[in-house]
This record gives C-alpha cells, sequence and structure tokens, in this order.
C-alpha cells in the first residue's frame, strides 16, 4: 500500500482484508478504526461470494 501510496483507509482495510484473511485484518486494525472495519467487513465478502460462485463454476464444468 505504501509503494501504491493508497493513502485511503476504507481501500487500505478493503486490500488488506481480501488478500491478507486474519492476518491482514489483525495488521488493519492497529492501522486504524475504519481500516480493520472494512477489513474485516472484505473477508465477509468475500469468503460469501467463494461459496456462493464455486458451486455454480463446479456445477459448469462438470
Amino acid at each position: 500500500l505504501k509503494l501504491l501510496g493508497i493513502k485511503d483507509e476504507v481501500a487500505q482495510g478493503v486490500a488488506m482484508g481480501t488478500a491478507s484473511h486474519a492476518v491482514g485484518t489483525s495488521k488493519a486494525m492497529e492501522l486504524g478504526e475504519t481500516q480493520g472495519a472494512m477489513s474485516g467487513l472484505s473477508i465477509g465478502i468475500a469468503g460469501l461470494a467463494t461459496v456462493l460462485i464455486i458451486p455454480l463454476v463446479i456445477g459448469l464444468l462438470g
């Protein structure tokens, strides 16, 4: 995030939560409330998307 110059707290939290899961969320909590909240939310959304989309993909392949 530093390398790319991303300063927005929401973007930081979403990126860390989606890419790093629990480790990223714990680090995001250290950075701030907004980053931690967005990180936790993005883990949940990514998990739901995975659970809902994978069966559809498997159904199309099978």
